[in-house]
């Protein structure tokens, strides 16, 4: 994996802790290959390694070699440039491609039964392994949410833009020739299984696992919440993150002012809660009286038990939403942007959330579940449903490692 299984900091970071922590459980010998990126470094990284460690887990880390030196004379140099943006090795797409030796000497000693490459960086660098059997999950084609980058968070200067349009020009068509290499392939999204199917890939739909995040006595702790003084509804995700971006545009732009209008400014409040500053174009509008830029919670439990609605007002159409997916576990009343459906096709209006096709709609779902109480407790009970049923561990994670036991099973025979 291109970073740490953990239980926080990400939802691909959560869902590979909850593989491997499903793993242990049947009995394997897990060894994570880690490829951290540079950028995502921090001071809790050693804590997250001996997490894993702990559950019983061979960490090992790889490092992903720097890009070789652009040759020598200026003119070299760009004719160099220029080849990366015409015809761009996979390396030059995916950075990680560099350590494939490095995971190599990892993966065969001791020799692995079989291998999980969980995203594009560790799809990268395990494509070109001829053993052991290998499963790829992701959540969609990379070029996705580097679209969604380009337009709401462009690259401030041209050669950024040019690295950019090169990437979305080839990382697609690329990435599936690198999975048709695997002997099985996952992907945590049913429009980009098809899409991966569509380019000659043998991809099946995964349910997205994500652990029990608020625990068998949800109700209980749900219900034991005082009611709050104002409506509470809860943003939730990393404010660098392209998912969190694309929806906090909606918000400020269409969903904030209706919401306004129809309580009074200060008849509501919004908690953000998430990592970092969000973007300057976006800081103005959300100085909004009712608005709470709670940053970085480690423990946001309560946060989703005490919100009156769970909004994910992202435009966007990658993989599984890991918002979402986090208000079914607390059974949230959970109001979401309709492209949600690509990563999440089980959501369904009225009956396990609410949908709406833009700023405008969302706000007035938002506002005619806060003013329903008992709608309100149907679709958290709908949703907490949806996540027992489809994505909790027994059920998600359970069937990648069936497929990887099935794979190990295959090469010994």
């Amino acid at each position: 994996m291109g970073g740490i299984p953990s239980l926080g900091h990400s939802g691909s970071t959560i869902a590979a802790w909850t593989i491997v922590e499903e793993l242990v459980a049947a009995g394997h010998d897990v060894t994570a290959v880690l490829l951290p990126e540079t950028a995502l470094v921090d001071e809790s990284v050693p804590a997250r390694i001996e997490a894993l460690q702990r559950l019983g887990v061979d960490v090992r880390l790889v490092e992903v070699p720097p890009p070789p030196a652009p040759p020598p004379g200026r003119w070299r140099a760009r004719a160099a440039f220029a080849r990366s943006l015409v015809a761009p090795r996979d390396e030059e797409l995916f950075p990680a491609a560099r350590s494939a030796g490095g995971v190599r000497d990892a993966l065969g000693d001791p020799r692995a039964a079989a291998a999980l490459a969980f995203g594009i960086e560790a799809i990268a660098a395990t494509a070109g392994l001829a053993s052991p059997p290998r499963l790829a999950v992701l959540s969609h084609p990379p070029g996705v949410s580097r679209r969604l980058r380009l337009r709401y968070d462009p690259p401030r200067m041209l050669a950024g833009r040019a690295g950019e349009r090169s990437f979305l020009a080839h990382a697609d068509r690329r990435t599936a020739a690198l999975l048709k290499r695997f002997e099985s392939v996952g992907v945590f999204s049913e429009h980009h299984a098809a899409w991966a199917r569509r380019h000659g890939v043998d991809a099946w739909y995964a349910h997205y696992p994500l652990p029990d995040l608020a625990g068998p006595d949800w109700r209980e702790r749900r219900a034991a919440g005082k009611p709050n003084p104002r409506p509470r509804i809860l943003l939730i995700g990393h404010l660098r993150g392209i998912g969190t971006i694309s929806g906090l545009h909606p918000f400020v732009r269409s969903i904030l002012p209706r919401l306004s209008e129809a309580l009074g400014p200060d008849g509501f409040e919004v908690h953000v809660v998430g990592d970092h500053e969000p973007p300057e174009e976006l800081r103005a509008g959300l100085g909004h009286p009712a608005v709470q830029l709670r940053g970085r919670i480690d423990e946001p439990a309560e946060e989703f038990f005490c919100c009156d609605v769970l909004l994910a007002p992202n435009p966007t159409t990658t993989g599984a939403s890991a918002r979402i997916l986090s208000g079914l576990t607390f059974g949230c009343c959970i109001v979401a942007h309709s492209d949600s459906l690509v990563g999440i096709p089980e959501l369904a209006d009225g009956e396990n959330c609410l949908l709406a096709a833009d700023g405008l709609g969302l706000a007035d779902a938002t506002l005619r579940a806060l003013a329903d109480l008992a709608l309100r407790e149907r679709l958290g009970d709908a949703a907490r449903a949806l996540y027992e049923r489809l994505f909790s561990p027994s059920v998600a994670a359970r069937r990648l490692v069936r497929e990887l036991e099935g794979l190990a099973s295959s090469s010994e025979r």
